[in-house]
């Protein structure tokens, strides 16, 4: 009977910093009836390999086994999206003998992001509701994974009610980058659409007024309006649309448009940002799922029995 198991990890944080170490968690589940041995795990970066010969071990039939943590030292001179796959090796053991099934590796690719401090500070323009936070807080922790500090007047920046304008304007002076998330927050009975709130005009307004560089993130079902629909259609603003129940989707678009985002914010030009942009546009999922790239910091990957 041919096994089946899933290997997990987790990074230690989002982001890091060249020459920082990071700290890597591993648990594998066993789904079969058979004991098996991982052994001979592998980071395959594109910058080198490590090898982890303390994550291995036996794991017995339905078991789901903590394997152990591992501290990477990540080089000095590396910096930006450094990709990985996971490479090991497998045995099963099935009537009374350990068969070999031979090496393993990932067909996806994963990556983490390392970026010098300090990173950049962006202005995440974004509903403090709590329907808005489900979303908005999951999104945030996509973009800080490409090494930005995400602020936002009313989530990591408190003031009272009468100074919150002025503070936002502040905010959004002080930061490098803009972007700005469209959620639903009321339906135009004329149109059925739905509509996003004036916050979101004004603090795009303000944005694109001091030429920072800011792209649009809509939810599907949201008619922009306003400002930011006027300079969406004259493409004088990016805009991606997302669907609020497929993340998963809006984390590969974004792995391929932010490394040309941050270009943006570092070099003030946007041809990259727009190149990327128009890859997705053009092509969709299919140019984005053909680079498999995937981020975050907790990962899995499923494999069975070749024999």
């Amino acid at each position: 009977m041919a096994g089946s198991w899933i290997i997990r990890w987790s990074f230690n944080k989002p982001t890091y910093v060249p020459g920082e170490q990071a700290l890597i968690s591993f648990w594998i589940e066993n789904n079969e009836d058979c004991p098996i041995y991982l052994s001979k795990l592998e980071l395959e970066f594109d910058f080198g390999t490590y090898t982890l010969e303390s994550i291995a071990g036996i794991v017995s039939p339905r078991e789901n086994k903590f394997l152990g943590n591992v501290s990477l030292q990540l080089p000095k001179d590396v910096v930006g999206r450094k990709i990985f796959r996971l490479k090991y090796h497998m045995h099963e053991y099935v009537n009374n003998n350990w068969i070999d099934l031979g090496s393993y590796s990932s067909e996806k690719q994963y990556f983490i992001s390392v970026y010098p401090k300090p990173f950049y500070k962006l202005f995440l323009s974004r509903g403090l509701s709590m329907e808005d936070r489900v979303i908005g807080d999951q999104i945030a922790e996509m973009i800080r994974e490409w090494g930005f500090e995400t602020v936002t007047v009313g989530i990591e920046v408190k003031v009272p009610e009468e100074q919150i304008t002025e503070k936002v304007k502040e905010e959004i002076k002080d930061s490098e980058a803009v972007i700005a998330i469209a959620t639903p927050r009321f339906m135009d009975a004329l149109t059925g659409l739905w509509r996003t709130l004036e916050w979101l005009h004004n603090e795009v307004g303000i944005a694109f007024g001091l030429d920072k560089p800011l792209f649009i993130l809509k939810d599907k079902r949201v008619s922009l309006g306003g400002l930011p629909s006027y300079l969406a259609e004259l493409r004088q603003i990016p805009v991606i649309e997302f669907d609020p129940y497929n993340l998963d989707e809006l984390k590969l678009r974004l792995s391929t448009v932010m490394p040309g985002f941050r270009e943006w914010v570092e070099t003030k030009r946007r041809q990259e940002f727009s190149e990327a942009l128009r890859k997705i546009t053009i092509g969709g999922l299919a140019m984005v799922g053909a680079i498999a790239i995937i981020s975050g910091i907790i990962g899995a990957l499923s494999s069975s029995s070749k024999k």
